[in-house]
């Protein structure tokens, strides 16, 4: 009898084609959401480099200066919508639509003739940024394995910290080239391509009752909307008047604190809740917002004070201070790929203690500006300022996420970007004020005024090591309770 071998049919090499299609509809949907994220960020800086020209064309600065603020105004009004807009019509649609709105009106500021014109259009591009940069994330997280979160942040952040370093240098690039309008009609064609693009993402599913289904809270958006923008005005008068103007001061502070305690009250209540304020309770979530707050002195004030010192007290060109600037880009990068694998070794609160103090040994150097401080110097210390915030920002973002359940990924988004917003805000403004009792003492913007703001900054980037601190007990109270319950 003749034995004859068993052959199997060859194994095939190789994923599947539907796991390699999947595959590529995922890495199109996280290119999609950072870029739509990367051009609302970019439009923040870009556009303050032509605001001497625009001033030129349209009226004094002091007026113009509203191009800047109706922005940012529309922005932090409209973001708490975000997610309920996500969970009622799904993030892809969403994101589509903020889009389509802000690129007609970036179209329609490079083409205003008059100032009304481009501030309603500016406050439009706002508007739609205050809902693209949330739901961006939700669309980049949403689906996305707990153990992938720390990759696509990790991506994630790295081009948000990027964005408001190129921001200055290609603004100041397109207006030397074409005028102050460019900046806004450079928007036009991205965002052709980002929605070409978006057709290709995966579509949403249908809205189940229990989260697409819920009415919009009115009252919840009134409120939350009246509290950030009176949060806004009246960081912006601090920072142009301090407390000598204290009607326009006042005003908008108890405007904010008045609708901010009434939208609180309300959201615990409520059945149907604009912003789930419960994420607050669990301790993970909580210390980690906090610390996104805090963060925005140590990722923003910078952003005001280094560009002002290249070019007032230096001398140099727009274009000049952004390529400068450029130098921190090296050590975001950087920080993007060693972000990851250092949060898994050491975990997000170590990882975020780390970053700060790599901030503040960078930002020694900065407290002792002078007229003759070697620029090598000064782009080696913005090198390990950008991988001292690459550190900070994103582990922090990413343990926020990991500490909740997938379905209130919409609410934290909002949530965290507001808290992130208004940081920023509150950092800025205090720069601001600070940089201005310093100059007024050096008798202008010398570099001494700028060496003594970064004095009182430092100070306060070790403060921001308190909420840091705190995340890190919670993260590990969280690994040994963990911990505990596997060996149990």
């Amino acid at each position: 009898m003749t034995l004859t071998a068993r052959t199997e049919p060859p194994a095939p090499s190789g994923p599947p084609p539907g796991a390699a299609r999947a595959g590529r509809t995922a890495a199109l949907t996280i290119a999609v959401a950072i870029g739509g994220a990367f051009l609302a960020q970019l439009d923040t800086t870009i556009v303050n480099v032509s605001l001497a020209e625009t001033s030129a064309r349209f009226g004094a600065i002091t007026q113009v200066q509203w191009v800047v603020t109706a922005y940012l105004l529309a922005l932090v009004a409209l973001m708490p919508a975000a997610g309920w807009l996500a969970s009622r019509f799904g993030p892809r649609r969403v994101f589509v639509v903020s889009l389509v709105v802000f690129g007609a009106g970036s179209a329609a500021c490079a083409l205003s003739r008059t100032l009304p014109e481009l501030v309603a259009a500016r406050g439009l591009s706002g508007a739609a940024a205050g809902v693209l940069t949330p739901v961006a994330t939700i669309l980049l997280t949403s689906g996305m394995p707990r153990e992938r979160l720390g990759q696509v942040q990790a991506l994630n952040g790295s081009v948000m910290l990027l964005s408001p370093l190129l921001g200055p240098t290609a603004g100041g690039l397109l207006v030397h080239a074409w005028g102050w309008w460019a900046v806004y009609a450079v928007n036009v064609p991205l965002c052709v391509v980002l929605l070409l693009l978006a057709t290709r993402v995966r579509k949403d599913g249908r809205s189940s009752p229990a989260d697409g289904g819920r009415p919009l809270d009115v009252l919840g958006l009134v409120t939350a909307a009246a509290c950030t923008v009176g949060v806004v005005l009246a960081v912006h008068s601090f920072a142009g008047t301090g407390l000598s103007a204290r009607p326009a001061f006042l005003v908008p502070l108890v405007l904010a604190a008045v609708s901010g305690a009434v939208f609180v009250r309300h959201q615990l209540r409520a059945a149907a809740p604009l912003l789930d304020l419960r994420l607050f309770s669990h301790r993970v979530y909580r210390t980690a917002a906090t610390t996104i707050f805090c963060l925005g002195f140590v990722l923003f004030s910078p952003m005001m004070l280094i560009p002002l010192y290249f070019e007032s007290a230096r001398g140099e060109s727009a274009v000049t201070t952004g390529l400068l600037m450029s130098a921190g880009g090296l050590g975001v990068v950087v920080a993007g790929l060693a972000c990851r694998p250092v949060m898994r070794r050491i975990g997000g609160g170590t990882t975020v203690v780390i970053g700060i103090v790599l901030t503040m040994v960078a930002t020694v150097p900065l407290t002792t500006l002078s007229d003759t401080t070697s620029y090598p110097l000064l782009c080696a210390g913005l090198a390990v300022r950008g991988l001292g915030t690459g550190l900070t920002i994103v582990p922090a973002m990413t343990r926020a996420f990991e500490s909740i359940e997938p379905r209130s990924i919409p609410d934290a988004s909002a949530q965290l970007n507001l808290v992130q917003r208004i940081g920023g805000t509150v950092a800025l403004a205090v720069a601001t004020v600070v940089l201005e009792r310093f100059a007024r003492s050096h008798h202008g913007l010398v570099p001494g005024a700028f060496a003594d703001s970064f004095g009182v900054l430092l100070a306060v980037y070790g403060l921001t090591l308190v909420p840091a601190f705190a995340l890190l007990a919670a993260d590990r109270r969280e690994r040994a309770a963990r911990a505990a319950a596997e060996s149990g």
